[in-house]
Formats: structure tokens, sequence, C-alpha cells
């Protein structure tokens, strides 16, 4: 190798890293919402490569929109997790209207054939991720199940395909480690416990999570955007195309991946698709909950990344505590952060399967900033 190369080699990581705008470097100097927002829109799809990304921040005054790339406020996003989050006003309210009882133990209202040891699990526990069940199904990690995770984008499949039914969870749940979980009765941040309560709330009501949806929520909120996915008269043009983002491994970055339309069993875990606007609106509502939570506890007391009901406790880099919740699905990243302080919220919303970052904190540092 000549010294010119061997030159180029050593430099070029550097000049690499030295030419990678961050969010904090986007977010410098700006002194208004606005400015927050669309920047924050931009580092997405012009720094990070995302096609597709809308940014909603809320205030007690006024909501301000962002979109970069192909997308607008109406744009269409698989919102992954913050799907537990939509659901959790509904079932306490269905609960305080008498309709369901979130104290009834999970098997005296579900259809599955489920082991004894869940008749000690009720809806509530499964709602507060306080039944013990894992976070996901891939437990214990295996070489079968980490290789199908690794790889499954290759063969045009998602990491749940093999467990969308409900026989799927039913068989799974037998799982002796399950069992063994379920008596231990631990604090786990569970997708199938949530998948769980889908799906006994279907048998106890009758109705299905479509119907609880769009009844209880949609129609109420005026939510035009908002369904379980799939949705053939919201999905026709305004979806945003699934795309490879950190995930899945092996899949070049903006690659169409698979449509992730999760089963039966698991759609309470990450199922809905809605557009920023609709977040806004839903998530305007949720300080009726959390203000409820905050008098009971204070987040100052708890430690970073803690569980806090549907979301989590975070600590910023100037000291104040945010709440937040973070999803990833095949083709959809979102965030949602939340404010005691200024009653501020932030929404990020991407067509990417990425890991959650932390971009949307950076946005809440700054937008404490400017305020």
């Amino acid at each position: 190798m000549t010294r010119g190369w061997r030159t180029l080699v050593v430099a070029l990581p550097l000049l690499l890293v030295a030419g990678c705008t961050t969010i904090e470097s986007r977010l410098s100097g700006t002194t208004t919402t606005e400015e927050i927002a669309q920047r924050t829109a931009d580092f997405y799809a012009h720094d990070v490569g995302d096609e597709s990304c809308s940014v909603a921040i809320v205030s007690s005054s006024d909501t301000v929109f962002a979109n970069a790339g192909s997308a607008d406020e109406h744009s269409l996003y698989r919102i992954a997790s913050l799907t537990k989050v939509f659901l959790h006003p509904i079932l306490l309210k269905l609960h305080s209207d008498g309709r369901l009882n979130l104290d009834r133990p999970v098997t005296s209202c579900s259809r599955l054939d489920l082991p004894p040891e869940y008749g000690a699990v009720t809806l509530r526990e499964l709602l507060e991720n306080r039944s013990g069940l894992p976070r996901e199904f891939l437990v214990p990690f295996g070489p079968v199940s980490t290789f199908r995770a690794l790889t499954c984008g290759l063969w045009g499949t998602h990491i749940y395909s093999g467990f969308d039914s409900r026989e799927d969870f039913a068989e799974e749940a037998w799982n002796p480690c399950w069992r063994l979980a379920v008596r231990r009765k631990r604090e786990v941040y569970s997708n199938v416990g949530f998948g769980l309560l889908g799906t006994s709330v279907e048998d106890a009501l009758g109705k299905s999570l479509e119907e609880i949806l769009h009844e209880e929520l949609v129609v109420p909120l005026k939510l035009d955007d908002t369904a379980f996915e799939p949705d053939a008269t919201l999905c026709s043009n305004r979806m945003t195309r699934a795309c490879a983002g950190q995930l899945p491994w092996l899949t070049r970055r903006g690659r169409s991946v698979p449509d992730h339309r999760l089963g039966n069993a698991l759609r309470a875990s990450g199922g809905i698709i809605s557009s920023a606007t609709d977040c806004a609106k839903m998530f305007s509502t949720y300080w009726v909950i959390l203000d409820e939570q905050l008098r009971q506890r204070s987040i100052d007391a708890f430690e970073d990344d803690a569980v806090f009901g549907m979301l989590r406790v975070k600590k910023l880099s100037s000291g104040r505590r945010v709440l937040y919740r973070a999803g990833m699905i095949y083709g959809g990243a979102s965030f949602v952060g939340f404010d005691p302080q200024s009653r501020a919220i932030v929404v990020i919303l991407r067509n990417v399967t990425s890991w959650p970052d932390d971009c949307g904190f950076a946005v809440m540092e700054r937008l404490s900033a400017v305020r």
C-alpha cells in the first residue's frame, strides 16, 4: 500500500465522522417551535436517510407540524408500540363504564387454552406490565429464533410471521419459561402480555379490536387517519412505504421490507397505523391519565428508563425528567415524549425499521431551552 493510500485509509473514518450532522447541530440556533420541528424532520430525511418523516410538537396553546421527504400531515405510518398508548385510555374508560372488568383473571375472559398459572393474572396486570410474561416471544433466545430475527428480511417474512395466530400464542403460552415467569409476577414490559390482553378484551366484549378502536376512540376524537392495519380505505394512497433502516440486518437501508401486519395474537402490541395529525389529537388527551399518575407518584424518584405506566422515564442532560414511549416495527419507528413541566408533547413518525434513538430527547431539550 502506498503512503498516499495509507493516509486516505486513516483519514477516511475521521472525514466521515466530521461530515456527519447530528440532531444537536441541526437544532443549534433554533429559536421557535416551528424551526425545531422542521429541522428535526429534515434531520431524519436528509441526514439519516429516511424516505418519510413527520413531526408534531403540541403545546397548551397550539400544535406545530413539520414533514420531510415524501410525507405530509396525513401520511400514514405504522406507529408500532405507540399502539399501546392509544389503547390504554380505551381500556380504562371501558372499565370505568362497567363494560369491562380489568380486575378479572385473564382465564375468565380469554377463550384460549391457557395453563392454570394464568388464572392468577388479571387484565389490569397485563395492562400494567405486571404479569411476568416476557418482553418478546423469542425467550430464551436460541439459535433458530436468533437466526430468524437476523435474516427474516431476506426471505420475505417478518420477525413475528410465525406467531400471528391465536393458536400459535396458545401453544407458546405453555412454554415452561413463560409459566415460571407468570408465577414469579415480575414487572416486565411485555409485548406478548399486551397481545394476550388484546385477544382477551375481544373475547370479553365479543367485538374485534378494530370495532373497539373505532367506536371508543376514532369516532369520539374524530381521528380520520387511524385504524388497525390493513385498512383498504386508508392505505390506498397515503401509506408510507415500509423500508429498512438499521434493521433488518443484512438488508440495505431504504429497501422495501415485508408489509408487517401483526396477526390477531399480537396486534394490540403494535398494529395501529396513524398520522402525525391524529397522534397530536390523541396524545393531547393523554394528559388526563398522566396527571392522575403523577399525582400518585413523582417521576423524580424514578431511575432513568424506568417503566411508568405505558411510558418510560428519561432524565435529560439538563436534569429534568420526561416521559416517553418509543416503538419499532417493520416499516415504522415512532416516538412520543411528554414534558410534565412545560406540558409539551413531541411526536416523531418514520417509515423505517430502526431502533428508537435519542433524537427525540434532544428535541425535548431544545424545546425547554427556547421556551
